[in-house]
């Protein structure tokens, strides 16, 4: 929300579209391991790219959390689109802070349930549906 909170009010609270927010608090645990990464690569090539553009991600763990493995955030968010059950969500009320204050960008509890929000986690169907979803043939 932080690098454009405009566009994630137009969404989250101006349109009609059923929105599902996935917090990073939420993501967080989903926690991979290296040796997870290491199956994921071996899923096919899909699995093999992906574990190769969080690299840099995997050294940024390493290095200031001490870490081995990363978190996949996106991964999360599209396991419960293609795989709905893999968060239980509750409706709330969510807007969006867009002023110029150090709130900028932070969401708030406000106004009408307008948003899905995942309050858990189901870590291994997140890790499953992320092993299936690269593994699967384009073909």
């Amino acid at each position: 929300m932080w690098s454009d909170p405009e566009a994630a009010r137009r969404v989250l609270v101006e349109s009609d579209v059923p929105t599902t927010l996935v917090p990073v608090d939420l993501t967080h645990r989903a926690w991979v391991s290296d040796d997870w990464l290491k199956t994921l690569a071996a899923s096919g090539p899909a699995g093999a790219s992906l574990v190769s553009v969080c690299a840099p991600y995997r050294a940024h763990y390493q290095r200031e959390l001490g870490v081995d493995g990363l978190v996949l955030h996106d991964a999360v968010a599209v396991a419960e689109a293609i795989w709905p059950g893999t968060l239980k969500c509750q409706r709330l009320a969510v807007d969006v802070v867009c002023d110029s204050t150090p709130a900028r960008g932070a969401t708030l509890r406000s106004g009408y349930d307008n948003a899905r929000v995942g309050r858990e986690i189901d870590v291994a169907l997140a890790r499953t549906s992320t092993l299936c979803a690269t593994s699967c043939s384009t073909s």
